[in-house]
This record gives structure tokens, C-alpha cells and sequence, in this order.
């Protein structure tokens, strides 16, 4: 299926990839792929998105930050067992050196999960799979970011649809938006 990919389908999965890394997250979803659409410039996705006021910004604040926990030698548990609260240490050092002081320098073990490709999740992989069979039911010969869109509207996800009800439009409006803009796709 990947092989079907424009280069444009691919950036909206590589933006989703950089985001579940970036917020802390262990697999890419459906809302990751979701702002992968939004970001991205290509008309058939980023275009109606933007147009129904779905942006990049509104659904990363949507989507949840998984706080990293101390890692190497640093245990939570322990600190705490002598009266060292982490979290209290960790706020902190973040009002005092911005959100994120302390992954500027993570350990090794950090940056070779970071550098990971975490797995889709169940929901992105069968929105994956909608997106293909979008593009054949349209007789595309590849698949553009619109593909995959319409792709995650045929999903039953809860994120999704609440981005899409937040914005007060559709998901049958959304679609017929992407739809005209797909028709004359490779």
C-alpha cells in the first residue's frame, strides 16, 4: 500500500509520526494522522481542513501529552521515598528554564526511542486501509492525502469527531469538500 503513497501522502504520515514522537506518545493514531492532514500543504487535505477552520493547532490541543518520566539512574519512586517530589522538581525547572528543560539533553536510551518508528495504532492502520480503498473506488493510481482524509472520515473515531463537530461542519460536508478536490487526482 505504501508504495501507492505521493510524496505529499507521505510527508502527512511523516508530520504524524514527528507529532506521536513530539508529544511523548508510544504509536501513531488517528488524530496524528489527522494533523498530518491539516499541515499539510497539499490541497486535497490541508484545503477543505482549513477552509472548515480544522487547523494543525486545534487538533494538537486535542490530542493528549504523554509526560516523560525520569529516565537512566533517576527514579520517581525513590526520589519520592526521600521527600524529592519529581513532578514538583520538574515544574520547577520549567518555569525557570521553559517547558522542556529537561529533554533538551536526554540519555541515550531516551534518544533511541525518540528516534523510533512507533507503530500505528489499530484505528490509524484501518484508516490506512479505508484510504486505499477509497483510491480504488475513485480509480486512482495513487494515493493522495485526500485518499487519506476521506480515508479517516469513514473511521469510527471519537478524536476525529470532535474536530470535526467543534468546527460545525460535517463529516458529509467534510467529505464532499475533499471528494471534489480528489476527483482529478492521479
Amino acid at each position: 500500500m505504501f508504495e501507492r503513497f505521493t510524496d505529499g501522502t507521505r510527508a502527512v504520515v511523516v508530520e504524524a509520526h514527528d507529532l506521536a514522537l513530539e508529544l511523548g506518545s508510544d504509536s501513531i493514531g488517528a488524530g496524528h494522522l489527522l494533523y498530518g492532514c491539516a499541515e499539510s500543504r497539499e490541497e486535497t487535505a490541508g484545503g477543505p481542513l482549513n477552509a472548515c477552520g480544522i487547523t494543525p493547532a486545534a487538533i494538537r490541543r486535542l490530542l493528549p501529552r504523554v509526560d516523560l518520566q525520569p529516565t537512566g539512574h533517576v527514579d520517581a519512586e525513590s526520589l519520592r521515598a526521600i521527600g524529592i517530589e519529581y513532578q514538583a522538581v520538574r515544574a520547577a525547572v520549567e518555569e525557570t528554564f521553559g517547558p522542556g528543560a529537561l529533554e533538551q539533553a536526554p540519555d541515550r536510551r531516551v534518544r533511541a526511542s525518540r528516534s523510533r518508528r512507533p507503530p500505528f495504532t489499530p484505528e490509524a492502520k484501518q484508516s490506512l486501509k479505508l484510504a486505499l480503498r477509497v483510491a480504488v473506488e475513485l480509480h486512482a493510481n495513487s494515493i493522495v492525502p485526500g485518499h487519506l482524509l476521506l480515508g479517516l472520515l469513514r473511521l469510527d473515531d471519537e478524536l476525529v469527531s470532535n474536530v470535526i463537530a467543534q468546527s460545525g461542519t460535517t463529516v458529509a460536508g467534510l467529505s464532499a469538500a475533499v471528494l471534489s478536490g480528489v476527483s482529478g487526482a492521479p
